[in-house]
């Protein structure tokens, strides 16, 4: 098939923002309610897609003292049956396919993740095996160690396997890349992934009275970006907060 040329036709690098705001779109509001006496907020926001938001709101019903704070974390979202699993063999077991929880992740909580979901392996269990895994900040590498005296390594691609299910499809999130060259005592990332424990504050009040807040700052996320909501504890108050936004095609 020849390719078409449009003289005429005038192609946009970037969409212009009065096109977004033209273009019709559904909004979502994340709306919370508690009282932090006893329990502090630590809510987490995330999307399986890119994002806007729009606003951010706070309001308190009385005027008593409180911290609370914005943060965007920069993580990993795990969608089911898009990057939720990954392949490992362990020698003398053979290749196990290890499916991950959906949801969003820190390194670290990404790290405790996969420990856990590799250590409820049925093979795993009955050969009295469990795994360690870690995620280091400062180098951005994973490390998995199983149970002293067996060797294990990463498949990237596992062969014996239908094609639906062969790749693992979730091993860049770990910085697993290629298949590890032969079985090892542990495992490392072989490629760094930066940051995942970064946490960047938008809003960070101390001992504010205010009966509300309110931010309209307009912020763009992609699926491994997420709103971290905290308050302190030990003040009878009643806190509502609002995440107003929408998705992005």
């Amino acid at each position: 098939m020849s390719i078409v040329y449009y003289p005429n036709r005038i192609f946009k690098k970037a969409t212009p923002a009065i096109d977004h705001v033209m273009t019709q779109t559904e909004v979502y509001s994340y709306v919370g309610q508690q009282n932090i006496l006893a329990t502090a907020i630590d809510a987490t926001l995330s999307q399986d897609h890119a994002w806007q938001i729009h606003s951010f709101s706070f309001n308190f019903d009385n005027a008593a003292a409180r911290n609370y704070s914005v943060k965007f974390i920069k993580g990993r979202k795990v969608v089911t049956d898009y990057n939720d699993y990954l392949w490992f063999h362990v020698n003398g077991i053979g290749p196990q396919r290890i499916v991950l929880n959906a949801g969003f992740y820190t390194g670290a909580q990404l790290a405790t993740e996969l420990q856990t979901r590799l250590n409820a392996n049925t093979l795993y269990t009955a050969a009295s095996i469990t795994f360690t895994v870690t995620y280091n900040a400062l180098t951005g590498l994973f490390t998995i160690t199983p149970t002293a005296g067996w060797t294990m390594k990463y498949l990237d691609v596992e062969t014996g396997q239908t094609l639906r299910y062969r790749d693992s499809i979730a091993g860049h999130l770990f910085g697993f890349n290629t298949t590890t060259v032969s079985f090892g005592s542990s495992i490392v990332s072989d490629t760094a992934v930066m940051g995942l424990n970064t946490q960047n504050p938008i809003i960070n009040e101390v001992a504010n009275t205010s009966s509300s807040y309110y931010d309209n700052e307009i912020y763009v996320l992609d699926m491994d970006q997420a709103v971290h909501i905290e308050t302190n504890s030990g003040v009878d108050i009643n806190v509502t907060y609002d995440v107003v936004y929408h998705k992005i095609n």
